[in-house]
């Protein structure tokens, strides 16, 4: 499980999957759960939240060292050239001096401290937390992206995606805006799992089977809706795949490019 992939981390992101390339068998993500007699154990890359850094820095190199993977995308957002809410927020709140954002804490009942904020945004329903970010919008008036930031978080446009070669990359759903779905009502939760499949296959003429809970968030509403709607779904729980392993519950390994050692041993045993 990546999320972005910076320019600056394009050699450690080569380095570390051509290393997971030599040890594994890399398959698409709808051929992990499949029956396959093979002598190496196999896994599945995957991309979080759609990110323009994954089309310009990671593809080029899945297409050289012939890997295959998975990127989720959330339409709505596409559609909007939005970020991510979480990554917004986060960066606005850092844009703050902590005595303002101490202030800002307070009118709305938040830790000041900017994760521990964020966290605690997430537990919030969504009419709530979207009343808090635009209250953090009103505090950042003045809030432009630096060069670095755009990077960071700009997703990938409908060109970017329409670019991507669907024999090394499988485009999957992270939902259509990115929610937090056990906060959301259970229409909500159908609308936003459901409708993000339907967008991504109208506007990029392919197939999309898979699906990723944002922040791993789920309960039996989302779980129903995600095996109603899609062959498969990942979580961010860790673990290797069982002979019983539910399809739509799928655990990953969260890796970094920078994390080599960190990521080698966690595969160690597996």
């Amino acid at each position: 499980m990546y999320h972005g992939t910076p320019r600056r981390d394009a050699g450690a992101l080569a380095r570390q999957l051509a290393c997971v390339g030599a040890v594994f068998d890399v398959v698409p993500l709808r051929d992990l759960v499949a029956p396959k007699k093979r002598v190496r154990r196999r896994v599945a890359l995957t991309f979080d939240d759609g990110l323009k850094s994954n089309v310009e820095v990671a593809y080029p190199i899945l297409q050289r060292l012939g890997l295959t993977a998975t990127f989720f995308v959330c339409p709505g957002l596409v559609e909007r050239g939005a970020w991510l809410w979480n990554h917004e927020a986060r960066q606005r709140l850092l844009s703050l001096e902590k005595e303002s954002r101490g202030e800002l804490a307070g009118s709305v009942g938040a830790p000041v401290e900017v994760e521990a904020f964020v966290e605690w945004m997430k537990g919030l329903r969504l009419a709530e937390r979207r009343r808090v970010e635009e209250a953090i919008r009103a505090a950042t008036p003045r809030f432009v992206p630096a060069a670095a930031e755009r990077e960071a978080f700009d997703l990938a446009g409908w060109q970017d995606l329409r670019q991507l070669d669907p024999r090394v990359v499988e485009v999957g759903s992270h939902t259509l805006s990115h929610p937090i779905l056990t906060s959301l009502s259970p229409n909500e939760v159908e609308s936003e799992v459901r409708d993000s499949r339907y967008a991504l296959e109208n506007r990029l003429n392919r197939p999309v089977a898979v699906f990723c809970y944002p922040n791993g968030n789920l309960d039996d509403g989302a779980l129903e809706s995600a095996r109603r709607h899609y062959r498969s779904a990942v979580t961010v729980e860790p673990g290797s795949l069982s002979s019983d392993v539910d399809p739509h519950r799928l655990p990953r390994y969260a890796a970094h490019p920078r994390g080599s050692l960190r990521l080698a041993r966690r595969l160690a045993g597996f």
